[in-house]
C-alpha cells in the first residue's frame, strides 16, 4: 500500500518527527529510528546520512539546514509542511522478516520504496507564474527523509508484525531555470498515486522472488506463498480493530476510517525489545504455523505461482486485461491507471518496464491534458463515433411517443419537471436526453412519461449501467 498524508503544520510536524517518525510503536529505553536522507534536493541541501531533529525542524520550518535563512519565497502560517509517503509490505512478508530477521527481506523492501521514490522524483515540479504563464515545470528534485518501522499500533500494549516505510517529503525543491528554492507542486503525483503504488509492489514482489520465494496474487495485492491465511489474519489485529469500529459506527468513506484509526490509538509501550516480542509473537502461532514459516524460510514453496490457473502472464496479457477492464466502463482513461492495473495483475512476474514497452506497442491513443496522460482504444473511439453518428441521423425522424396531443396526469410535478416530461413526449428525435442533478427527480418525472407512453400501447423497456442503480433505482 501507498499512503500520501500532508501535514500542514511546522509544529506539528515536528512533533510526529519526535513521537512517530523517530520511535518505534514498541521501543527500549533510548532505543530510536534512525532515519535516513534521500533525493537530489537531499544533496543540494548538503543532507547526507543520518537525520539529525535540527535538520528535519529547519526544513519543516521552510529554513536552509546549512544557512538558517528562509528557503522559499514564501513562509505562510498554514504552510503546507510536506507530504509523509507510506509504504507497507504485505502482512506475510511484515510476519516472515518478524520471525526470521532475515536482512535480505529488509532490503529487498527499502530499495523497492527508493527506488519507487525515485520515479517520484523525476515528476517534481513547481508553479510558474512569471510573465503572464500560469503553468507548471519539473524540477526532478525532491528531499525525503526515510524511516523505517517494523511493527503497526499496539492491540492490548502489543503491536503486530508491520513492516512499513515513511518517507517524509518536504515541500521544498529547486528550480534551475529560476535558479532558486521554491514550494513543490505534488498534484500530479497524488494523481498518479494509484500507478506507484503498483509499480512499488511490482518491484517488491520481485525482488522477493528472486530471493527465492513463492510469490501469490490475492485479490486485492499479494502475499509470500506459504505463509497461512489465518496466520495473516491473527497477526492483522489493528486492522481487524479498526474496522470492528467502523461497522459498528457505520462508517464506509476511506478518510473517515483513517481518522477513525488515527483517534483509537494506544499509546507506545516502553522497554520492549525485539526478542520479547518474537517470544510474544511465537505464543500466539500453532505449531503447524511455525512449520509453515520455517518452509518458506528454506525456499520450500515454488518460487512461480500460476496466476489465473496460468504458469506465467506475459505484460502483454496483462495489460490487454488491464484494457479490457479499464474500457469496459471508461471511454479515457489515465494511463497509470492502466499501467497499475497490469501490474497487479502480473505481479512478481512482469516489470514496470514490460508493461511500459507492452504499452508503447498497444497503439493506444493517449494525450496529455493537466500533467497527465490520458487515453483510448481505437474500438472505444469506434464505438463513440457509431453512437455520434446514430443519434444525429435520428434527429427530426420519429413519431413523438406522447402523441401529438396529451394531458399531464400527475399536478406535483415541478415546472422543470414538467418542461422534461413535454420534450419527451413531443420530441420527434430516435435519441432523447435528460441531464439533471442528483435528488432532482428525474426518476418521479420518468414515472409520468412511462404512464404516457404506456397509455397510448408503447412497451417501456428499462435500463442502468450499475447494478445498484438496476436494483434501487429501476426496480422501485
Amino acid at each position: 500500500m501507498l499512503r500520501m498524508v500532508a501535514h500542514q503544520s511546522a509544529a506539528a510536524a515536528r512533533q510526529y518527527y519526535t513521537q512517530g517518525l523517530r520511535r518505534e510503536d514498541y521501543y527500549s529505553e533510548g532505543q530510536e529510528v534512525i532515519g535516513r536522507w534521500h533525493g537530489r534536493a537531499a544533496e543540494r541541501l548538503g543532507l547526507t546520512g543520518d537525520v539529525t531533529p535540527e535538520a528535519f525542524a529547519s526544513l519543516v520550518e521552510n529554513r536552509h539546514p546549512g544557512t538558517d535563512q528562509r528557503l522559499t519565497p514564501r513562509t505562510k502560517v498554514d504552510r503546507r509542511v510536506g507530504y509523509d509517503m507510506n509504504f507497507h509490505a504485505p502482512k506475510s512478508l511484515s510476519i516472515l522478516h518478524a520471525m526470521t530477521g532475515d536482512r535480505d527481506l529488509l532490503n529487498a523492501f527499502r530499495s523497492s520504496v527508493a527506488e519507487t521514490m525515485g520515479e517520484m522524483e523525476k515528476l517534481a515540479a513547481v508553479r510558474v507564474r512569471k510573465g503572464g504563464a500560469n503553468g507548471q515545470r519539473v524540477t526532478g528534485n525532491m528531499a525525503w527523509a526515510e524511516f523505517v518501522h517494523l511493527t503497526a499500533r499496539p492491540v492490548g500494549g502489543i503491536p503486530d508484525p508491520h513492516l512499513h516505510v515513511h518517507a517524509f517529503t518536504f515541500n521544498t525543491t529547486f528550480d534551475e531555470t529560476e535558479n532558486r528554492w521554491k514550494a513543490g507542486e505534488f498534484h500530479d503525483l497524488k494523481q498518479q498515486a494509484p500507478f506507484f503504488e503498483a509499480a512499488f509492489h511490482s518491484r517488491l514482489a520481485g525482488k522477493i522472488a528472486d530471493l527465492g520465494y513463492g510469490v501469490e496474487r490475492t485479490r486485492f495485492g499479494w502475499e509470500v506463498a506459504g505463509i497461512p491465511r489465518t496466520l495473516i489474519e491473527n497477526f492483522s489485529r489493528r486492522s481487524a480493530q479498526i474496522d470492528r469500529m467502523a461497522e459498528d459506527k457505520g462508517i464506509t468513506d476511506a478518510k473517515a476510517r483513517d481518522a477513525l484509526g488515527a483517534a483509537s490509538r494506544e499509546g507506545k509501550r516502553h522497554g520492549i525489545t525485539v526478542t520479547e516480542l518474537r517470544a510474544s509473537w511465537a505464543t500466539r502461532m500453532s505449531e503447524a504455523d511455525k512449520a509453515a514459516i520455517a518452509r518458506v524460510y528454506r525456499r520450500g514453496v515454488d518460487s512461480v505461482i500460476p496466476v489465473q490457473g496460468r504458469p506465467k502472464i506475459t505484460a502483454g496479457e496483462a495489460l490487454d486485461h488491464a484494457v479490457e477492464k479499464l474500457f469496459e466502463k471508461n471511454s479515457v482513461v489515465e494511463k497509470g491507471r492502466l499501467l497499475a492495473e497490469a501490474l497487479r495483475v502480473g505481479v512478481g512476474q512482469i516489470t514496470e518496464k514490460q508493461v511500459s514497452l507492452a504499452f508503447d506497442k498497444k497503439g493506444l491513443i493517449s494525450r496529455k491534458t493537466g500533467g497527465i496522460e490520458l487515453c483510448t482504444s481505437r474500438q472505444v473511439l469506434a464505438e463513440e463515433v457509431g453512437l455520434i453518428s446514430f443519434v444525429r441521423s435520428g434527429r427530426g425522424k420519429c413519431m413523438p411517443v406522447g402523441g401529438r396531443n396529451f394531458e399531464f396526469k400527475s399536478n406535483f410535478l415541478s415546472a422543470e419537471q414538467n418542461a422534461a416530461v413535454r420534450h419527451l413526449l413531443s420530441s420527434r428525435d430516435q435519441v432523447m436526453v435528460v441531464r439533471g442533478g442528483a435528488g432532482v427527480g428525474k426518476t418521479t418525472l420518468m414515472r409520468e412519461v412511462v404512464s404516457q407512453m404506456e397509455a397510448r400501447g408503447h412497451k417501456v423497456f428499462a435500463f442502468a449501467p450499475s447494478a445498484s442503480a438496476s436494483r434501487e433505482t429501476l426496480r422501485a
